[in-house]
């Protein structure tokens, strides 16, 4: 029994110690499990709250707050005396909050008429599971009425700035355009488009489950932007732009230019191009209107480029103004190649009256006194070939070929204005070398950067005419950048630009050829040009187009004037530029210079530039345009008039303030009078001169024209002493300004319409 009761003590031991142990190990896998998870645990909290941290927080943000940017006030455009052309106002624009929307296909219904969107794109919209949508942006104040009318809930408004241009289509090829997202796309607005932006402002609002807003957390206020103030003139940008569109009317062309420039300065008073748009709706403008045509096409100069061969041959002592040239009466082979003279052959001429007959076999014997390299080192030196370097977008360095290229019949061909392309700001760019003495200076258009506030402010480029590189070297590369705003090169990474300032002939060439250049509008193809009392100097200049088999086009031209006024002290550099006039004109003396010489004279009234010539004749001084085909046209023949100034300096003499009278005899042939092309000849001889004192101090009365003969209103005019200028058109005076009977003074502007 004993034995029996110990072997049970021991099994209830060994049962218990096995027990014990069980749960000991139970209590160990508890404690590893729960170890485990803990650590799990912490472990997924480590993954979420730090390495995920970043990207968890964003899309927190994403679904509890709403961002909304705000638009920046673009810095305003204004003209040199401070009048607006680009300003930036509040407006409206509509937006959607889908989780708002409660029956999308039935606000999308009534929103589509008003918003202009249909109505199956506005559901989508309002249907998306986004937070916020536009509906339409930067509306009228009436359209906002009408929708806020609707009362649909989940449509709100926010003001946003829009760009509007209160001079609509002028100067819109200079200032440009901005987009929706009111960023530049075109012009100025383009090239300063980081400076006049500004800064955008944010506003951060938190929102509920449905995307509501509930509450502004937080707000940064946009900072506004930079505003431009121009070189261009208001009232002379308007005044070239209504030219041209006269010009547009008058010869059905494809398209004009112009460019007005000061040649000390390099300041653009005006820069126009037809066709034109309205930057205020230029998302619906052709791509053909938008293009400014002043500085991205070229085209052959014609014979407005003799001026650089003759300012080249000059420069280089290889030509005197008065050297007697012979022409070969009008043809000259050059490389088996036979070039001939547009109008008449010509037989001995000095190169004053080879530019101002503009004689092409003149031109050539001229260039072929130059060496190849010479010759391009003074075309290149005018800025031809490359970037003037103007603070516009987009601009062309035209066509140049290396001497390497050059065939030949290269040089013959350049020195009357072939096998070269060129803008017209960079024919205005030359002119204005001539102009500045020899010294060519990059265009400008913009003259300052304005702050915010509006007061102006130090600008980061030097506004005034730069005086490095005024010597002999012409090759020296300046920088020409303002800075990181707008560099000179235009945004489009094209050719480095031109260096601000450099002389490309001597101050004494410069002057010798401004003398010669007159002529050109005295007794040569360019009498059109001519402004009543001013001296002008200028070139015209025709070239035929090429077609697209590389051929001139028959009935395809170019019709150019280059010019500066006063011719002894100039004050402007003007190019006029016609693309393709129809008709039976489209010489640039028929169709160019006329445009011209209206520009001019109201540029000059409008300057207060003090008249440099007292022209005796009161009457229009193209009614003594003999025709630009006579031979009696040279220079020394009296046929046109000569004798008058005998007269003339008889008159200044006495003291008297005596008015020249003129009888007018017309001789027999037929054609309109100061057309170069066949005008009647007019003379007036001393004989027919009478003086007519008139009490000083006594404005004459402007006499009734409307009805009278060209002849019969020049008489008159010359008889009460008045100078007019005179647009004829036909033959009897239709319009006449200022009207009968009003006081007409030296400075009252005179217009007869025929």
């Amino acid at each position: 029994m004993g034995s029996k009761g110990a072997a049970r003590r021991s099994a209830r031991r060994s049962a218990d110690g096995q027990g014990a142990r069980s749960q000991r190990a139970r209590l160990v896998l508890l404690v590893a499990a729960v170890a485990v998870g803990l650590l799990a645990i912490f472990g997924r909290c480590a993954h979420l709250q730090i390495i995920r941290a970043p990207e968890l927080l964003d899309q927190a943000r994403s679904q509890q707050e709403k961002t909304i940017t705000l638009d920046p006030l673009r810095g305003p455009i204004v003209d040199r005396n401070g009048k607006e052309l680009a300003v930036s106002l509040d407006v409206d624009s509509v937006f959607a909050e889908p989780a708002e929307v409660d029956d999308a296909a039935t606000a999308a219904r009534r929103l589509a008429p008003l918003a202009g969107v249909p109505a199956t794109e506005l559901r989508e919209r309002l249907s998306s599971d986004r937070h916020f949508v536009w509906i339409k942006r930067k509306v009228t104040p009436d359209l906002r009425r009408r929708i806020e009318a609707l009362k649909i809930r989940g449509i709100g408004f926010v003001r946003e700035s829009r760009r509007y241009y209160p001079k609509r289509a002028l100067a819109a090829h200079l200032i440009g355009a901005c987009g929706m997202d009111n960023r530049g796309l075109d012009g100025l607005e383009f090239m300063y488009d980081s400076a006049i932006r500004g800064t955008p402002g944010r506003m951060v609002a938190l929102q509920d489950g449905r995307g509501g807003r509930v509450l502004d957390r937080e707000q940064k206020e946009p900072a506004p932007g930079f505003g431009l103030q121009l070189n261009v003139d208001e009232v002379i940008q308007y005044s070239v732009e209504r030219a041209l569109d006269d010009v547009m009317t008058e010869t059905r062309a494809d398209g004009a230019t112009v460019v007005v420039l000061r040649p000390q300065t390099g300041e653009v008073l005006a820069l126009a191009s037809r066709p034109v748009f309205d930057p205020n709706a230029y998302a619906d403008a052709h791509e053909g209107t938008r293009r400014d045509r002043a500085t991205t096409d070229y085209y052959e100069p014609g014979s407005t480029f003799k001026v650089v061969t003759a300012a080249a041959a000059l420069d280089a002592g290889r030509v005197h103004p008065n050297e007697v040239i012979w022409c070969e009466n009008g043809s000259i082979v050059v490389a088996r190649h036979r070039f001939k003279e547009d109008r008449l052959p010509y037989g001995n001429l000095t190169l004053t009256e080879v530019l101002a007959k503009s004689s092409n076999v003149g031109a050539i014997k001229v260039a072929q006194r130059l060496r190849p390299e010479e010759f391009i080192d003074y075309i290149r030196g005018f800025g031809f070939g490359r970037k003037t370097g103007i603070d516009l977008p987009g601009e062309s360095p035209g066509i140049l070929r290396d001497v390497s290229a050059w065939s030949g019949l290269s040089q013959a061909s350049m020195a009357m204005g072939q096998e070269i392309g060129v803008t017209t700001l960079q024919l205005a760019a030359m002119v204005g070398a001539i102009a500045n003495d020899g010294v060519w200076i990059r265009p400008r258009v913009v003259q300052a950067l304005l702050p915010a506030q509006g007061s102006r402010a130090p600008v980061r480029f030097d506004p005034r005419p730069a005086q490095a590189d005024v010597g002999g070297d012409t090759s020296t590369d300046g920088t020409g950048g303002t800075d990181g705003t707008a560099n000179s090169a235009d945004r489009d990474g094209g050719a480095a630009a031109a260096p601000e300032s450099r002389r490309v002939i001597s101050a004494q060439t410069a002057r010798a050829l401004r003398s010669m250049l007159q002529m050109v509008t005295i007794e040569g193809t360019g009498k059109a040009a001519s402004v009543p009392g001013y001296t002008v100097g200028g070139k015209t200049g025709t070239a035929q187009k090429v077609d697209a088999s590389g051929r001139y086009a028959r009935g395809r031209y170019v019709s150019w004037f280059a010019g500066f006024v006063p011719a002894n002290q100039p004050a402007l550099a003007i190019v006029v530029m016609v693309d393709e006039p129809k008709g039976p004109k489209f010489h640039g003396g028929d169709v160019a210079a006329p445009a011209f010489s209206r520009i001019a004279q109201q540029t000059l009234t409008y300057l207060k530039v003090r008249p440099d010539h007292e022209d005796p004749l009161v009457f229009d001084r193209s009614l003594l345009a003999s025709s630009g085909s006579d031979g009696g046209d040279r220079e020394g023949d009296d046929s046109r008039g000569g004798d008058l100034l005998p007269a003339v300096r008889r008159a200044r003499g006495r003291g008297i303030g005596a008015v020249a009278v003129a009888a007018v005899h017309r001789s027999g042939r037929r054609g309109a009078i100061g057309d170069s092309g066949g005008s009647d000849a007019v003379h007036a001889s001393l004989g027919d001169l009478t003086l007519a004192p008139r009490p000083s101090g006594m404005a004459p009365a402007m006499p009734e024209l409307v009805g009278l003969s060209i002849r019969q209103a020049s008489e008159t005019l010359a008889a009460a002493g008045i100078v007019c200028r005179s647009d004829k058109r036909g033959d009897k005076v239709t319009r006449q300004e200022p009207g009968p009977g009003t006081p007409v003074t030296m400075a009252t502007p005179c217009a007869v319409i025929y």
